[in-house]
């Protein structure tokens, strides 16, 4: 593995890609992509062609950008829902994605929650790359739904979960019962939703937890849920044939975590290369993350954050080709009105701790971060980019700044020492000039043709790019 010793920030502008914020943390290649301004809880998928798609709420909307560069740059955003409105409160509500082998991209969502609003588990797609998406499907029968998601295998099976209080209990407190909705035809059409059927479950599932479903490489369907069960509030993964309502239950933790209410924080899910089945999760205010050998879903391993810190939420974790497991979690109070702290640390696939780790920002703490591994075999994290803010300024570590931007004569560099070359590329990625310098130096653009511009300063110990703007 290529440890990275840069920092590395990176603001690119094409014209046909809007902007996206990138700074590389030193250690082994973790990655931080700040989603679309204004974006909350972002999910993301990276298919076989090596395309990241990413949905996104925003404004009671869900929103579909996408990526060919791990996440330097997307495209221009497309409205998904066409009618209504998106749920996004709490951090984990919002659109869930999912994209079959067959390039069609899956999008489901619950409306928004309002007074006298009915709330359903919605569904769209997208047949040609994202460009546009169908009109939303309503796939529940019933409101009051909760915790939906979906998984698509690209041929022709997707299926949308939630849960909801249908038929009503109230054995447990804050317990509801999963539901589904099938479809066999690519999402044109779906089955009337039911009641998950499982051989040695329940189905009780905790009223507002999120879930998170994937398809395994044998072509089961598995979902990562917390049970409710008796009130124990530990997590589950469903596991089975998606033409086939019978499932089985594997126990994701044993912590017999013994609660009458519903914590709001459900389990991440994700399949490596290898197979292996991946699951984060909460329990006792703490987070941890397991793993499950290739199709067979028993889950081993148990592994808590390197501090073990107090108020630790909203955990994901992935794991590379390479034998490495990247473990996100967030520091801070479940509000709506706080802001949460984004740690990171690294794992072997074992389990123990590297001793590498980190702080990838600040966030606001009603949304949840998340991560992927991308092309390069390199780890990424995407993080709301209204209130993420790194926790070292590479600029400001370096002694550099530069003043003004916008500038319509000259730009001021002060503080340089030891040789810095400085490159100045147009929006197109044309070097329009370049220069080596050891001390505080000036830039003239007053000859420059109006526009954007992005400035590499390439330091002995660090390199940074910065969005420059010409104005007259």
């Amino acid at each position: 593995m290529r440890i990275k010793i840069i920092v590395n920030v990176l603001i690119l502008l094409l014209f046909s890609f809007s902007v996206s914020a990138q700074f590389t943390l030193p250690g082994n290649s973790v990655t931080v992509i700040a989603a679309p301004i204004g974006s909350l809880v972002p999910d993301v998928f990276l298919d076989n062609a090596g395309v990241l798609h990413m949905v996104y709420a925003k404004n009671q909307n869900a929103y579909y950008v996408k990526s060919i560069d791990n996440g330097i740059t997307f495209s221009n955003p497309v409205l998904i829902n066409t009618s209504g409105s998106v749920e996004y409160n709490m951090g984990e509500r919002g659109p869930k994605l999912s994209v079959g082998n067959d390039g069609v991209i899956h999008v489901a969502w619950m409306d928004h929650w309002n007074s006298g609003v009915s709330v359903y588990a919605r569904y769209s797609r997208s047949t040609n790359g994202g460009l546009s998406f169908e009109p939303l499907k309503s796939v529940s029968g019933t409101p009051g739904v909760d915790g939906v998601t979906l998984a698509a295998d690209g041929n022709d099976q997707v299926l949308v979960f939630w849960h909801t209080m249908v038929p009503q209990q109230t054995a447990v407190p804050s317990a509801t019962w999963l539901h589904y909705a099938r479809s066999a035809d690519n999402g044109i059409t779906f089955s009337a939703d039911t009641n998950v059927l499982f051989s040695n479950h329940s189905g009780l599932a905790c009223s507002m937890c999120m879930t998170r479903a994937r398809f395994d490489a044998d072509g089961s369907v598995c979902l990562a849920f917390r049970s409710a069960e008796n009130s124990i509030r530990d997590f589950y993964l469903l596991k089975g044939n998606p033409l086939v309502n019978n499932f089985e239950a594997y126990r994701i933790n044993i912590d017999n975590w013994n609660i009458n209410y519903c914590p709001m924080a459900g389990a991440s899910l994700e399949i490596s290369n290898s197979g292996k089945l991946y699951s984060a999760f909460m329990t006792g205010n703490h987070v941890y993350w397991a793993v499950s050998d290739t199709g067979i879903p028993l889950f081993t391993q148990h592994n808590a954050t390197p501090l073990n810190e107090f108020e630790e939420i909203y955990p994901t974790a992935v794991a590379n080709n390479s034998g490495l497991v990247l473990f996100v979690w967030q520091i801070g109070p479940m509000s709506v009105n706080d802001s949460a702290i984004v740690k990171w640390a690294l794992y072997n696939s074992e389990g123990s701790f590297t001793g590498q780790q980190g702080v990838a920002g600040k966030t606001f703490s009603g949304t949840k971060a998340t991560a992927f591994v991308g092309t390069d075999d390199n780890f990424y994290i995407v993080a709301n980019t209204q209130n993420l803010t790194s926790v070292q300024d590479p600029v400001e570590s370096a002694g550099l700044q530069i003043m003004p931007n916008p500038a319509s004569d000259q730009i001021f560099i002060p503080f340089i020492s030891n040789a810095t070359e400085l490159e100045l590329f147009d929006c197109f990625g044309k070097l329009v000039l370049k220069k080596t310098v050891n001390s505080s130096t000036i830039l003239t653009v007053s000859n420059l043709s109006q526009g954007i511009y992005i400035l590499a300063v390439r330091t002995p110990l660090l390199v940074f790019k910065r969005k420059i703007i010409v104005d007259r």
